[in-house]
C-alpha cells in the first residue's frame, strides 16, 4: 500500500487556501455531492476528523445502535452527517476555517504516531478486510479528504487536486477495491480483465479470476473486458457522483460489455 501520510500537509494547507479564498455567495454555491454546498462539505471534514480523533486518539465511545448490514450502515451515518451539518448552520465560515486549521493538524499528528502495520480501528469491507492495517487505514483517510475537497474545488471554479502526485494515489486506492467487487461474478477460470485510467496521473490494473477468488495480476495479454476511463471522470465514478451513462462519452469498454460497465460501478468510498 502507497505511503500517503507524507501528502497530508499540502492537502491540508490546499484545503484551508481555497477556502480562505471564497466569496460569500461562494460557500453556498451547490456541489456535485447531492444536496450538500460547499459549506456542508466543509463541515462535513471537520465532523470526520473530529470523530476520527475522538475515537482512536482519545479512545471516546460513543453509543450506537446495532448495525447489521451495509444499509444500516449508510443510513446511521446519513443520519449523523445530516444532524452535524445542521448544527453547524449557524457557524460562520470564518469560525470553520480556524477549526479546520486546529482539528487537520492534531490528525495528521495522531496518524503520523500510528504503527502503519498495526491493526486498523475499523476494517473496509469494500476491499474485502475482515482486518485492515493502519496504513491502509491512512490511506482511506486520504481518499476521503482528497474526494471532498475536490468536490469543493469543482463547485467555485478552483483548479482541480488532478496532478499526478495527489491523484495518482489516490486512483490507486481506490483500485483497491476491484477484486473484491468482483466477489459474486464468477466467469471461466483466467477471465481477466483490465481498467486503464487515462490520462498523466493514470495507470493500468488487470485483475484475473482463480479457483476461490479474483486477484490483481502483472500477466500482459489481451484482457477478455477491457475498460478504459478519463481521469476526468473516474473520480466521480468511483464516488456515485455521477451516473455511468451519463458520463458515457468518457469510458469505453472493449470485449465483456457486462464485464467491463460492471467495473464503472465500483464504488470505495462512501460520501
Amino acid at each position: 500500500m502507497i505511503d500517503v501520510l507524507p501528502l497530508f500537509p499540502q492537502l491540508d494547507s490546499s484545503l484551508i487556501e481555497v477556502l480562505s479564498g471564497l466569496s460569500p455567495k461562494q460557500w453556498n454555491n451547490d456541489t456535485i455531492c447531492k444536496h450538500w454546498r460547499v459549506k456542508d462539505i466543509a463541515a462535513h471534514l471537520l465532523d470526520g476528523a473530529i470523530r476520527r480523533l475522538s475515537i482512536g486518539r482519545d479512545g471516546y465511545k460513543m453509543a450506537v445502535a446495532e448495525i447489521n448490514n451495509q444499509a444500516e450502515l449508510l443510513d446511521y451515518l446519513n443520519n449523523l452527517n445530516a444532524g452535524w451539518l445542521s448544527a453547524f448552520k449557524r457557524v460562520s465560515p470564518m469560525i470553520l476555517i480556524a477549526q479546520l486549521k486546529i482539528i487537520q493538524e492534531e490528525l495528521y499528528l495522531y496518524l503520523k504516531g500510528l504503527d502503519p502495520d498495526a491493526n486498523a480501528i475499523f476494517a473496509y469491507a469494500w476491499a474485502g478486510d475482515e482486518i485492515s492495517d493502519n496504513r491502509f487505514d491512512i490511506a482511506r483517510e486520504f481518499t476521503e479528504r482528497w474526494l471532498h475537497q475536490q468536490q469543493i474545488r469543482q463547485a467555485v471554479g478552483a483548479r482541480s487536486l488532478l496532478d499526478r502526485h495527489l491523484y495518482k494515489p489516490f486512483l490507486e486506492i481506490c483500485m483497491k477495491a476491484l477484486p473484491y467487487h468482483f466477489k459474486d461474478l464468477s466467469p471461466a477460470i483466467d477471465t481477466m480483465i483490465t481498467v486503464e485510467i487515462v490520462g498523466d496521473a493514470g495507470g493500468v490494473w488487470s485483475i484475473i479470476s482463480r479457483e476461490q477468488k479474483w486477484e490483481f495480476t502483472l500477466v500482459q495479454r489481451q484482457a477478455d473486458a477491457h475498460v478504459y476511463i478519463d481521469q476526468n471522470i473516474a473520480w466521480m465514478l468511483f464516488s456515485g457522483s455521477i451516473d455511468i451513462y451519463e458520463a458515457g462519452q468518457y469510458w469505453q469498454v472493449t470485449g465483456d460489455q457486462d464485464l467491463g460497465q460492471h467495473v464503472l460501478l465500483m464504488r470505495p468510498i462512501m460520501v
